[in-house]
């Protein structure tokens, strides 16, 4: 099976965004940056949307964005 989602860094503000490597673009829900999916910094790729999900929320908790109460 091939990896359909990408998880990358919007590069306009950096947040953590999940991609859809069918898709030309990805708009950052943040900044509402429009940016070519080929531009994207990949930070790593995942099968499904819930794979991707999971990423995000890992690599959020490491930077210390995610309060863990």
């Amino acid at each position: 099976m091939i990896d359909r989602y990408i998880v990358a860094e919007c590069p306009r503000c950096h947040t953590l965004l999940v991609a859809d490597s069918r898709y030309k673009s990805k708009t950052c829900p943040k900044c509402n940056a429009r940016i070519p999916v080929n531009e994207l910094k990949v930070i790593r790729m995942a099968r499904d949307s819930r794979e991707a999900r999971m990423i995000v929320s890992e690599a959020k908790a490491r930077r210390g964005g995610l309060d863990q109460r």
